[in-house]
């Protein structure tokens, strides 16, 4: 998508950005004083957060870190001092300045994805989760397979293979179980020990779940250890995971990008300018208006203070501090009338 954007010119080119901005991913520093949200364009956006969970107090200047042409921000997570990308066919670690509030735009580290030799092209890395007892990330990419990566040396050591289209949303609780969801329609259970998946979950085959004018591809995976929800095409939806049987589906209206456990509650987001959050019994609990065309990511913190930034299609982060209003935005690529 980089490649589309006039470089001739340098205002057009921004003004293109700001028109056309579409942020896929974002995550918070350890403190959780720093926001980071990455996009189509190859810019990771930086945004001190702290004044902008008290009230009327203007907020720093957003910083932004081109990562250069022909790259996507598909992935973020951050652990110890590395904000962690993941890109095409690449994950690597920059170096955060935490005092300085600084990002070393210079690649400390990378792993490079295992390219099949009848691949047609490099696989995206489209999620990524940590397991930070371990040290071990795990990456759901766009040849089909998640990689478990060892972040102390870099090594892939495992990799989790059985969907049949690439992976959108991988999610861990910090135990020996994983969970991914797939282009294939399909959530499927992994367990360290076992090289196969212990189970899975196909909500495209209940006749509650299916929108087959949607699809039946799973855009969203997330568990709370004793459920798991997951949504796509089909209908969002609530599963025991002892059990295996869902308990609960929810009327989000479009196409799920984004859902997560949110204290108690689920939140849902994707094709549809509003994002919801949803009592587990499937009642709407909050219903909230964002500038998005659509809703690809979403990073939140509880303590010391709540905290949710919303984005997607468009060039501005929703700001939540309630999680039942929102509160602010904040603008990516500024206007300007020169470069």
């Amino acid at each position: 998508m980089s490649s589309l954007i006039p470089t001739s010119n340098p205002l057009e080119e921004y003004n293109m950005k700001r028109f056309y901005n579409c942020v896929l991913c974002q995550t918070l520093s350890t403190s959780g004083n720093f926001l980071f949200a990455g996009n189509r364009f190859g810019d990771i956006f930086v945004q001190n957060i702290i004044n902008t969970q008290n009230g009327n107090e203007p907020h720093d200047p957003i910083k932004i870190y081109s990562q250069g042409k022909n790259v996507e921000i598909n992935s973020l997570v951050f652990h110890g001092k590395f904000l962690i990308v993941g890109s095409i066919g690449v994950i690597y670690g920059l170096i955060w300045l935490e005092e300085k509030g600084e990002l070393i735009n210079k690649r400390n580290w990378e792993v490079n994805i295992p390219l099949d030799m009848n691949a047609m092209e490099v696989p995206d890395v489209n999620c990524m989760c940590l397991r930070s007892s371990t040290n071990h990330l795990y990456a759901g990419c766009g040849d089909n397979v998640a990689y478990e990566i060892d972040l102390n040396d870099g090594r892939i050591i495992r990799d989790f293979r059985g969907h049949e289209d690439y992976i959108h949303s991988i999610s861990d609780m910090e135990g020996k179980n994983l969970y991914t969801a797939s282009e294939d329609g399909t959530v499927r259970l992994w367990n360290s020990d076992e090289m196969k998946p212990t189970n899975l979950i196909e909500p495209y085959k209940k006749d509650q779940l299916m929108r087959p004018e949607l699809g039946k591809w799973l855009g969203s995976v997330a568990s709370n250890g004793d459920w798991l929800v997951c949504g796509g095409g089909p209908k969002l939806s609530l599963w025991h995971l002892r059990t295996m049987e869902y308990t609960s589906d929810f009327p989000f209206a479009g196409k799920i990008h984004i859902c997560d456990f949110v204290e108690d509650m689920i939140f849902v987001g994707g094709e549809h300018s509003n994002a919801q959050f949803y009592a587990m019994n499937g009642h709407i609990r909050a219903d909230i208006k964002t500038d998005n065309t659509a809703i690809y990511s979403a990073a939140f913190k509880l303590e010391p203070q709540r905290f949710m930034s919303i984005a997607g299609f468009s060039n501005w982060l929703s700001i939540l501090n309630d999680f039942r209003f929102l509160d602010s935005k904040i603008e990516l690529y500024v206007k300007k009338d020169q470069c």
